[in-house]
């Protein structure tokens, strides 16, 4: 850090400053505090406390047995579930991108430059 004060003239980055460290609402907390809920809020922590329970649908499996099970059924009969389990096992397959390396770009940055130079 003393070698960023040193670089830099920037008086927030420097420990002495009584706003160091703090964000612009003055509270020192950073994060998305209104964002993510906590585990315990979220669906998909309670379905992974759920896997290794007993499933009612099949008597002496867990529910992660079941599921696996039914998700192979499922692909055995229908194409969009045969995919979506070849995307979680394989890795799903990217598409190609074809480019041309020929191509002229131009940047007109700003307002009002006379186009009187040409290309």
């Amino acid at each position: 850090m003393e070698e960023i004060e040193k670089q830099s003239n920037n008086k927030n980055l420097k420990r002495g400053n009584p706003a160091w460290g703090k964000k612009a609402d003055g509270t020192g907390k950073s994060g998305n505090l209104g964002g993510k809920p906590p585990n315990e809020l979220c669906i998909t922590h309670l379905q992974r406390e759920m896997l290794n329970q007993p499933c009612p649908y099949a008597e002496g499996k867990t529910w992660a047995e079941w599921l696996a099970r039914r998700g192979m059924e499922l692909a055995g009969e229908n194409a969009a579930y045969y995919r979506e389990l070849m995307d979680r096992l394989e890795g799903k397959v990217t598409q190609p991108i074809e480019a041309t390396t020929d191509t002229v770009v131009r940047f007109i940055i700003g307002k009002g430059y006379d186009d009187s130079q040409g290309d």
